[in-house]
């Protein structure tokens, strides 16, 4: 055939793709082409369809013509191969086997037969669609490239990002892949329709390949789909792109930190990172695990031997110049991020950038409703930002959804949003900072009722599913941020009452250290007695937090009785001088004003506060030798938190209470209630209390003789004091292991786990608990017969608890003392410390310390020759208490203290 023949042959095939007889070739119903074509194609192909029927003898004739002269084009015709340089791909092996599973897949084409069924006419559709960033297109060519052989009639390529300012036009895209399969320009159809048809009439029967890169949007894509069965399209998106039909999707997610370092070490070089692989890790955790963070960061590494990767995490490290950090070359995260953010709706990029702006934390549907304007925009707000991959939703309905952003996402919103008129950002931030002020004073007045007058009331309610406390608590730093936020705004009542309702939560957050009197300073203007009152209660509360009880005693020195003053608000200043005397070691006045306390909020309707009072005077009664009065205290206030239905306070007042019924030697109880309240804890992801509970619990466990789970309570609560750099919490962890290791005869381990324990308690300047550490080297001393090393430790426990007015563990150490005197044969120093400790224990519900003080103040009598005194009360002792009968034969100087 010559090539003027090829020409007008290849032309006569054009014009009868674009015919209604073209049109019949594909499909024998209607049913078929309105399911493969658009709706406007469709009505003209089904019209020439309608014709064709009407007309078979002429649609046979050309029909045959149109088949050959495809035949001779396909024989003619370059096949294109537009791949292209690939990047290599690096620890995507998993995602990749998927992929290629599917592309491998190619059915034999039809050759122009009538398909049975409409899945049977179409070609696959793979979408990878995922965050800009995270190797999208890297995945999808290196699976084209492994797969092309499956395609022999070529492969196709098209860039659909288009300008940087606007997406690629479905026409243009039609152009480039028509022209790519040898289809003369003057050939061509002017609309998208005609193109579309021409596509898919061209390649109805092929083996082709097409990978649209950085699509849009559905409708973008639509009209580039061909439809033959040996045909593939793989598509890379932000978006899902849910309205493709017959598509798989393939998401793309964030590598882990293994994959991570390996994308880094594949650019930067794997000796560079192999050398200080932590500093490699850290890296990679300002990179966010991001694939072109990663590669933009390695290819600099590479490039400049000079640069070591401290000095690379160093230009990372601030989080507001990391992506000017991140650009090498042609490669920019920034101008990727911003080829979704362009098209982003006005109000959507608005709302991102202040949440952007807010401290790190979690995200949910109250911070989108309380930034748009309405909730139906807030909504269409989170949709959008979800759609495009710039957010991803987490959670459930029963959990609740809750909303991520990547780091690097983050600081680019919160960059845009920055670049918006200053009076636009002054409107979406007066708005929040009211919302964060609505939001506390509605919580705070669960605990506070007259701050119920304070918030309208249909918002009171608004939170109540969740635990005040946990909302505060998740949201604390944003508080904080609403504080000053509102101040620069002049909004200074705002930040009065943002102050004021945070007061009522102390116990449920950490706020920075000396940073109370600037979060609960009253302005000058500030007036309000009650408003005064509160700020100036929660500077004392964070003063004694702090360590400086004097200066919150000071705060609340009231000269003169003020008999006009509320006398609520008198109470909640008693339990915070309370716990002002207990910070300074004072037990005995603590314990007074606590009880001037509760009797006063008993008058009140104040549940929250009363519960709280009860709680500490229970622990300050249990201190002072009265734990069957703290039982029935700590009790009452566990009835008013279930009232309240506080989850938090119910788990704390429960861990609580088992503490107190293990000092009543009611283990048995009290285990429960500790594996109750570690549940409730982790639920409220309330860590510190979790690791508090699991301490207790290990207590428990170890009275109960279950050494080795106490151990495991114990390393549990460890682990997650350790990492918040909780010394103290450390050092009594480490306490307690000493009575279980001795306990399971491993002293010389318990020892040295013991001195470990004070250096900490050292360190911290915790005197309380370095008396009871001493107490416990003492007794080591003891029990490995060494009375004379044990006097001075315990003498020492001893002054520190009496001047405290711990009653308890004064009565320990006393005990404990009396032991080793006798040891030493010091009989009249022995009797004195045990009848002391007697006299305590038996002013209180201690059986089980009586039980054991008698039986060692028995053997100091039988070891002075006074057998008659010696029997007398060991007879009078077996009588009325059950306990000292079921420790016969118990030696001071052998058993481990508080187990039976």
């Amino acid at each position: 055939m010559s090539m003027a023949e090829q020409t007008s042959s290849r032309r006569n095939t054009i014009l009868l793709a674009g015919t209604a007889f073209g049109a019949a070739a594909l499909s024998a119903t209607g049913d078929l082409i309105f399911n493969v074509f658009a709706e406007p194609t469709a009505r003209v192909m089904s019209i020439g369809a309608t014709f064709a029927a009407g007309s078979l003898v002429a649609y046979q004739v050309v029909k045959a013509r149109q088949e050959e002269s495809v035949r001779v084009v396909a024989s003619d015709r370059t096949r294109p191969h537009q791949l292209g340089r690939v990047e290599p791909l690096v620890g995507r092996e998993t995602l990749l086997g998927g992929l290629l599973t599917l592309l491998s897949d190619v059915p034999t084409p039809t050759r122009g037969s009538l398909p049975v069924g409409v899945t049977e006419s179409q070609a696959k559709i793979v979408v990878v669609h995922g965050a800009a960033g995270v190797g999208k297109t890297t995945l999808a060519l290196n699976a084209a490239h492994r797969v092309k052989d499956s395609y022999p009639d070529g492969q196709l390529y098209v860039n659909l990002q288009g300008d940087g300012h606007t997406p690629k036009p479905s026409s243009e895209a039609l152009e480039h892949l028509l022209l790519s399969l040898d289809v003369a320009r003057d050939d061509l159809p002017a609309n998208v329709d005609g193109r579309a048809a021409l596509l898919r009439s061209l390649t109805n029967d092929q083996r082709l390949l097409i990978v649209l890169d950085n699509a849009h949007h559905t409708e973008q894509v639509r009209p580039l789909l061909p439809v033959g069965a040996g045909c593939s399209v793989l598509i890379t998106s932000r978006k899902p792109l849910s309205g493709v039909a017959l598509r798989e999707s393939l998401p793309v997610s964030l590598p882990d930190e293994s994959e991570a370092l390996d994308v880094l070490a594949h650019y930067a070089g794997r000796e560079r990172i192999t050398s200080d692989p932590a500093v490699a890790l850290q890296i990679t955790r300002f990179c966010g695990r991001l694939p072109l963070a990663l590669r933009i960061v390695g290819s600099k590494l590479a490039q400049r031997p000079d640069l070591s990767l401290s000095r690379m995490r160093a230009r990372l490290e601030d989080e507001k110049l990391r992506l000017r950090e991140l650009v090498f070359e042609d490669d920019s995260l920034h101008a990727c991020l911003m080829l979704t953010y362009r098209d982003l709706e006005e109000a959507t990029r608005a709302a991102f950038g202040l949440i952007a702006r807010l401290p790190v934390g979690r995200l949910n549907d109250w911070h989108f409703e309380h930034v748009g304007t309405t909730r139906r925009a807030a909504f269409a707000t989170c949709d959008e930002l979800i759609e495009v991959s710039l957010m991803e939703a987490q959670g459930n309905e029963e959990a609740g959804t809750s909303y991520r952003v990547h780091d690097l996402v983050r600081v680019f919103a919160a960059e845009q949003y920055e670049l918006l008129p200053p009076e636009e950002r002054r409107q979406h931030e007066v708005r929040l900072v009211k919302a964060y002020r609505e939001a506390a004073v509605s919580l705070a007045s669960q605990r506070a009722p007259e701050l119920g007058a304070e918030v309208p009331a249909e918002r009171i309610n608004d939170l109540r599913r969740e635990s005040a406390a946990s909302w505060v608590s998740a949201e604390q730093e944003r508080l904080l941020w609403a504080i000053g936020r509102a101040r620069s705004l002049d909004m200074n009542p705002v930040a009065a009452e943002i102050g004021e309702a945070l007061s009522y939560f102390l116990d449920d957050i950490n706020i920075p250290p000396g940073s109370a009197d600037w979060l609960f300073d009253a302005a000058p203007t500030e007036t309000r007695p009650r408003v005064i009152a509160s700020l100036r209660r929660a500077r004392a509360s964070a003063a004694v937090a702090e360590g400086a009880p004097d200066t919150a005693l000071t705060l609340l020195d009231r000269n003169e009785p003020d008999d006009s003053a509320d006398p609520v608000g008198r109470a909640r200043d008693e339990m915070v001088v309370a716990h002002g005397y207990a910070a300074k070691r004072d037990f005995r006045v603590a314990l007074d004003h606590m009880t001037t306390a509760a009797e006063q909020l008993r008058t009140s309707d104040d549940p929250w506060h009363l519960l709280n009072s009860l709680e500490k005077l229970g622990e300050f009664q249990r201190w002072r030798g009265s734990p069957e009065l703290a039982e029935q205290s700590q009790r009452e206030a566990l009835r008013l938190a279930e009232r309240t239905g506080d989850l938090r306070a119910q788990a704390r007042l429960r861990r609580t209470l088992a503490e107190t019924l293990g000092y009543l030697r009611r283990p048995e109880e009290a285990a429960p209630l500790l594996e109750s309240a570690i549940h409730d804890f982790r639920v409220l992801n309330d860590r510190r209390w979790e690791g508090a509970s699991l301490y207790a619990l290990g207590k428990i466990y170890r009275l109960l003789g279950r050494r080795q789970d106490a151990r495991e309570r114990y390393d549990r609560a460890e682990e997650i004091f350790g990492p918040m750099g909780e010394r103290h919490w450390v050092g009594r962890v480490t306490n307690a292991r000493i009575r279980v290791l001795a306990g399971m005869g491993r002293l010389d381990e318990a020892a040295a786990t013991a001195r470990t324990a004070l250096s900490l308690f050292e360190q911290v300047g915790d005197e309380m608990w370095q008396a009871h550490t001493q107490r416990d080297i003492g007794w080591l001393h003891i029990k490995t017969g060494q009375p004379e090393a044990a006097v001075e430790p315990l003498t020492h426990a001893i002054e520190v608890t009496e001047r405290a007015g711990d009653a308890y563990a004064g009565s320990m150490a006393r005990h404990l003392r009396g032991v080793a005197y006798r040891e030493l044969g010091r009989y009249p120093e022995a009797h004195a410390d045990l009848e002391t400790a007697l006299d305590i224990y038996r002013s209180g519900s201690y059986e089980w310390n009586e039980a054991a003080v008698t039986h060692d103040v028995v053997r100091v009598l039988r070891a002075e020759g006074k057998m008659t005194e010696a029997d007398s009360l060991e007879e009078t002792s077996a009588a009325t208490n059950p306990i000292f009968v079921r420790m016969r034969g118990r030696d001071g100087a052998e058993a481990v203290p508080d187990e039976d």
